[in-house]
């Protein structure tokens, strides 16, 4: 594979050479261990009151660390979301409407690797890496390799590394697979890691308040569904297959939830727990069976909304430990400038995102007023945006009918009632609609500018 920069191809190898490394800061700077699931919904863990899942490990994170309620994704498919979190930018800014793009080349330099790594990181990285390569190729993106793509290995294949004595911060970023086996167990497929078997005693997770609720829903999304049917094989499923769906759903999230046990317990064991930041957060959500949804892609609150818990250094003030927090936050562009923050690093001024150090020490002011997540349905080819402001969400998909909606996430979480045809709520359509505008501007977003100006 290759990449162009400033017009030039060149190779994965040079692409390592591309950023300058600038003098290392004597100031402190903490460890930074980043951890990532892969299409975990934000409910999906029992810390979050769910009965029908145990996440130990999770859990403990939770316990230490401060939970965001109101994360979200940038995009919710793995590749398009993943560029936008290493590099701080929308996926429309980079290049990637889907999983088969790298981000341009010029964006090298300015991933977190290379910028954590400039700011005198040990900078290593261990998982599932999809940007598009399936593994992240050793170095290309400032990043030591340790291990590639395999949840069940991946604790013990990095506890050598974990072990050595540093003289510099370390940058640790482990990326486990599941819950993202679910993908395969919806098309009867051999799972990676061991079949999810379901004893016949099994008590079943009830179906979500919203499973019926498919009337009105926007066309392109119902003949996406039907036109990548090997995607979503759920088209004859009873309402047994949807509670069994969820079942095996929450047991592919405890098997992750084990990885990231033996995971803590290493950071514990070599003393890199207690004086590091944490990050636990996913790439985006799962349909989870709302709206009778599996897999991804939609703008649905289930599929867009993620995990984001983050635990300080026990040396550093801040948020208390357990603490829970609804500021609304893109993980796409927030995670970079917040990482880059605790780094030292020097945010690159064409950044949106806003770091979250402040408001975990304890300063609420600043946060984001709106945000945005984009998508692309890849079966009709139409692509979708939404904007989530105060109680609101409005969702506009390009064409066919009932391509617009609003919500009121207040009073309908569930996302049942659509108000964008009823006249009470004209002023707030255009209000959002005014948002996507400036959105589409700021991020040379041509397709959207041209549907919103009208």
């Amino acid at each position: 594979m290759s990449y162009k920069l400033n017009g030039k191809k060149i190779s994965m190898a040079t692409a390592a050479l591309c950023a300058a490394v600038p003098a290392f800061s004597a100031d402190k700077q903490p460890n930074i261990i980043f951890i990532m699931t892969d299409q975990q919904t934000t409910d999906a863990m029992s810390n979050r009151g769910n009965p029908f899942v145990k996440t130990p490990a999770m859990d403990m994170l939770a316990a230490d660390g401060v939970t965001f309620t109101n994360a979200y994704c940038s995009y919710p498919l793995s590749g398009p979301s993943r560029a936008s979190l290493f590099t701080g930018k929308m996926p429309v800014e980079l290049g990637v409407p889907d999983n088969e793009y790298p981000f341009y080349a010029s964006e090298i330099p300015n991933n977190l690797g290379f910028m954590l790594l400039n700011a005198g990181y040990d900078c290593l990285y261990a998982g599932k890496w999809h940007i598009p390569t399936i593994e992240i190729p050793d170095s290309v993106f400032g990043f030591r390799k340790i291990s590639g793509m395999n949840d069940m290995k991946l604790v013990e294949n990095i506890k050598d590394e974990l072990a050595v004595k540093r003289e510099k911060p370390l940058f640790l970023v482990t990326s486990f697979l599941n819950p993202h086996e679910i993908c395969e167990y919806a098309r009867s497929q051999t799972l990676h890691y061991g079949e999810i078997e379901i004893p016949q005693n099994a008590k079943l997770p009830v179906l979500p308040d919203n499973f019926n609720a498919e009337r009105g829903l926007p066309e392109s999304v119902m003949l996406h569904k039907q036109m990548m049917f090997r995607l979503y094989p759920t088209r004859n499923y009873t309402s047994t297959d949807w509670r069994n769906y969820l079942y095996a759903y929450y047991r592919l999230v405890e098997r992750v939830d084990k990885n990231l046990y033996d995971l803590i317990t290493e950071l514990k064991k070599n003393g890199l727990y207690d004086n590091s930041l944490i990050v636990f957060t996913s790439d985006h959500g799962d349909g989870v069976a709302a709206h009778r949804w599996n897999q991804k892609r939609t703008l649905f609150e289930e599929t867009i909304r993620i995990p984001l818990i983050v635990k300080l250094p026990a040396e550093q003030k801040g948020m208390k430990a357990g603490s829970l927090t609804n500021a609304l936050t893109n993980i796409g562009i927030d995670i970079y400038p917040t990482l880059c923050d605790y780094a030292g690093a020097t945010v690159p001024g064409d950044r949106h995102g806003i770091s979250l150090k402040p408001l975990l020490q304890g300063d609420k002011t600043g946060q984001h007023e709106h945000i945005f997540i984009e998508t692309l349905l890849d079966g009709v080819n139409i692509r979708g945006w939404c904007v989530i402001e105060g109680e609101y969400k409005y969702v506009y998909y390009r064409m066919l009918k009932d391509k617009e909606q609003l919500f009121n996430l207040k009073s309908d979480k569930g996302e049942k009632k659509n108000l964008v045809y009823n006249p009470k709520y004209a002023g707030v359509r255009k209000q959002m609609r005014s948002r996507m505008l400036e959105y589409a501007k700021k991020t040379n977003d041509t397709m959207l500018r041209k549907e919103m100006s009208y």
